[in-house]
């Protein structure tokens, strides 16, 4: 999800304390607070190793060449909205059948009120 409306319509509003997933129509679909966001990715990512390499093919086989690596920990709601804004972190909804929680693949929906995050992807 994205600041630009998708096919749906949907997109995400970001304001100071929070982020709304939000339909053109002006109906907020979904909201999270931004310091329980933080808490929550902390609680599952308390550190990160982010590693840079160039890669190179010889022969069939993948040689990888490490130049730089980062130790990032922490995070704060500041720094998530500002990375919300920049569309360095995005919300991706998956909805699950009512009773069994198997992802479905939009057959047969019914649109309820998601108020719970399901996946930040950096």
């Amino acid at each position: 999800m994205s600041l630009k409306p998708n096919s749906a319509g949907l997109f995400l509003d970001i304001q100071a304390t929070e982020i709304s997933v939000r339909h053109i129509s002006g109906e907020v679909i979904a909201s999270w607070k931004l310091q329980t966001l933080a808490e929550r990715f902390m609680q599952k990512l308390p550190t990160l190793l982010f590693v840079s390499t160039f890669t190179e093919e010889r022969d069939g086989v993948e040689y990888f060449h490490y130049y730089r690596a980062q130790l990032m920990k922490g995070t704060s709601s500041e720094l998530l909205v500002d990375q919300f804004r920049a569309e360095n972190i995005l919300v991706d909804l998956r909805l699950h059948a009512k009773g069994t929680m198997q992802e479905t693949m939009g057959q047969d929906l019914e649109l309820m009120k998601i108020n719970y995050l399901c996946c930040l992807m950096m």
